[in-house]
């Protein structure tokens, strides 16, 4: 009994760690897409880096080419793909809807009938309420795989209000964008 409740207590406290580290990415990657120039643009996809050396990540960003409901109000919506070379992570997939997500809202995306389940910053309280990541770590390289064979990715998540949006990301040019991010980014 005294095991499992540490080995829970442990899981628990690296899951916070990780997305503590996720929301201290998720700010800059947002801020980075605004603020600079991309290295390379890949039809519907943009490359950025940022830094060097150990702190040094690149990341491939996307904006939805529709969303529904029409006339809702959004703030920026796109998703990225990141590499940090310097902490050994790579396809690390994020996704800012632009509202706060409902704390009931189980997000997902589907990459033509492929389906990818993803957690919210307001589930895992980490003060990012708009940013959705994947639930399961180990579908990074699938999902960016599935992407890089797919023509079109649908995104689905509830708002805070109770509204259902849908966004739709055109597929064109991530694969292009993907073969930049590695080289930009190489794994160590």
């Amino acid at each position: 009994m005294l095991k499992k409740s540490l080995s829970k207590s442990l899981n628990a406290a690296i899951l916070a760690a990780a997305l503590t580290l996720i929301s201290m990415v998720s700010a800059p990657v947002a801020q980075a897409a605004s603020a600079q120039q991309p290295i390379g643009t890949y039809n519907y996809w943009r490359v950025f880096v940022e830094g060097s050396g150990a702190a040094k990540y690149c990341f491939a960003l996307g904006e939805p080419t529709s969303s529904l409901p029409k006339g809702a109000e959004r703030g920026k919506i796109f998703m990225s793909i990141a590499h940090r070379p310097g902490q050994g992570v790579r396809n690390e997939v994020a996704v800012s809807v632009g509202y706060a997500f409902s704390s009931e809202s189980n997000p997902f995306a589907k990459v033509d009938g492929e389906s990818f389940n993803f957690f919210t910053g307001v589930r895992a309280q980490n003060g990012a309420d708009d940013w959705a990541w994947l639930l399961n770590l180990k579908d990074q390289k699938r999902l960016v795989a599935a992407m890089k064979k797919g023509s079109k990715m649908v995104f689905k998540g509830t708002s805070a209000r109770g509204t259902l949006t849908t966004d739709s990301y055109s597929l064109r040019g991530v694969t292009a964008a993907m073969k930049a991010l590695d080289a930009a980014c190489p794994a160590p």
